[in-house]
């Protein structure tokens, strides 16, 4: 339906043309229509949503199109790993105290639970820094034209025992760069560097508003 949409658009007063970029065959293959997001997103994050305000019982839940039984087990079964939720006797579910952080930060429940422990260990900085940073579209660009240029000025960042802390990297380099530089200066520097400068703003708000969340 989507494809068909765009197509309609080709043209504005009378029948244009329409180039797909795939074949035939797999046009023909897809689904008449998108599936609800419902039905392909993590059921985590709303379940335990659906947790806060007193729905205990997902499954039972009158949806008007039900998730798969399979997507709620596995959200089940995440946050009862991560401590969120207890199961009772039946299909229920218990809110724990754990769980109502997590509730109110706005990532996704594994990520808050890093977020949560780093508490425990001192080390909230850096893992607010990881989380925020896995949480927005990577600000490393990699354009095809430049590609090899891309990867050598990212290179710097790369830590070989952890993806992780190559995004640590990245941001104490962005940290320290922006405090020596003016506001354009240091968006010159992210085109120069083929680093997204509004995604590294989305990053830096993001960062800002789980500090404030987790303060105690």
């Amino acid at each position: 339906a989507s494809a068909n949409q765009r197509a309609g658009r080709a043209g504005r007063t009378s029948d244009g043309v329409a180039i797909r970029l795939y074949s035939e065959e797999d046009y023909k293959s897809r689904s008449e229509y998108t599936d609800p997001e419902i039905l392909r997103t993590n059921l985590a994050a709303v379940i335990l949503q659906a947790a806060t305000i007193g729905i205990d019982d997902i499954a039972s839940f009158p949806f008007i199109q039900p998730p798969d039984s399979r997507g709620v087990k596995d959200g089940l079964g995440l946050l009862t790993e991560l401590g969120a939720l207890e199961v009772t006797q039946g299909s229920g579910v218990v809110l724990t105290k754990l769980g109502s952080r997590l509730a109110k930060l706005p990532i996704e429940p594994r990520f808050g639970r890093m977020l949560l422990e780093a508490k425990k260990h001192d080390a909230v900085r850096e893992v607010l820094v990881i989380v925020s940073g896995l949480t927005i579209q990577d600000p490393r660009e990699r354009p095809l034209e430049a590609r090899e240029k891309a990867n050598l000025l990212h290179a710097r960042f790369q830590d070989p025992t952890s993806d992780f802390l190559s995004l640590l990297n990245l941001w104490n380099y962005l940290e320290g760069e922006q405090r020596k530089l003016s506001s354009s200066a240091f968006r010159r520097l992210c085109k120069k560097e083929y680093l997204n400068y509004l995604r590294i703003r989305e990053w830096q708000d993001l960062m800002r508003q789980l500090k404030e969340i987790i303060k105690p």
